[in-house]
């Protein structure tokens, strides 16, 4: 791949898809026969434009977001997650390559080589509208277990490393007193698990070093700012606080017991509200 700019690269038949930051356009690679009209047959909303080999049917089929989702330290992570499991149900549905990584696409503007067939002007989505349809598909991928569920997804591959290294992290935390060591420390565990777990666990393979670096540093620089005892620590003073509420609980039940032991005789309460009149 080369870098050139905007106006040359849209004269070339093949495109980067996203920046690796963000993501504006979601596209699954249908290798099939019928990339031009399998959207139509499964019910989906209509694709923001399909770029179909003229000669094979096979093409991207694309779906334009509204709002592009951030990849990067900064990120929120529930839209992430839910382009993850988004990505994933349609690989599934539309029969996608689910090795492919998403970052070069067809250009549909290069009538040379593909056939660009476009959506409605319309045709741009939040990811609600997508997982919306695919939920009512039965074919969105629930929230939990990422390595499994949004396993041919390559935003999948930030999702899954993200919660991983943030639980690595917990433990770690209160075991660095400087943030640059501290960062360098997360990023190392981050690459480490990039490199066997994402590697293995996904079709799109693993992570680039600058995507690690995103999660990392995100992951480093949050728990810097909010974990501030070891884990002995923590966990110690989660043990202190559950101690209290265990007791605080078992004082309440014996209160009740006691309560629930109690005759009441009806005379007596009546003589005491009287006044023993």
């Amino acid at each position: 791949m080369r870098r050139h700019s905007r106006s040359v690269a849209l004269t070339l038949p093949y495109i980067e898809a996203n920046p690796l930051v963000m993501r504006s356009l979601v596209i699954t690679d249908h290798d099939g026969s019928d990339a031009d009209h399998i959207v139509g047959l499964t019910g989906l909303p209509e694709p923001s434009y399909v770029a179909l080999n003229p000669r094979t049917r096979a093409g991207h089929i694309v779906y334009a977001l509204r709002s592009p989702v951030c990849l990067t330290d900064a990120a929120r992570r529930p839209p992430v997650n839910l382009l993850a499991r988004i990505e994933h149900g349609l690989v599934e549905v539309l029969g996608g390559d689910v090795a492919y990584s998403g970052r070069i696409t067809k250009n549909p503007h290069h009538v040379q080589d593909h056939l660009a067939l476009w959506g409605s002007t319309q045709a741009l989505y939040g990811l609600k509208d997508l997982a919306s349809a695919l939920a009512d598909l039965g074919a969105l991928p629930s929230a939990g277990h990422p390595r499994r569920n949004t396993s041919s997804s390559a935003v999948g591959r930030n999702v899954a490393l993200f919660d991983m290294v943030r639980r690595w992290s917990y433990r770690r935390r209160g075991d660095h007193t400087h943030p640059n060591t501290w960062e360098r420390a997360v990023f190392a565990h981050a690459w480490q698990t990039n490199e066997t777990i994402i590697a293995n666990d996904f079709t799109t393979g693993p992570l680039t070093a600058q995507e690690v670096a995103h999660v990392s540093r995100s992951i480093a620089r949050w728990t810097w700012r909010k974990m501030l005892r070891t884990f002995s620590e923590e966990q110690a003073l989660r043990g202190q606080r559950g101690g209290h509420a265990t007791a605080a609980a078992g004082g309440r039940e014996r209160a009740i017991a006691m309560l629930k032991g109690l005759t009441i005789d009806r005379a007596s309460v009546l003589e005491v509200a009287t006044g023993g009149r």
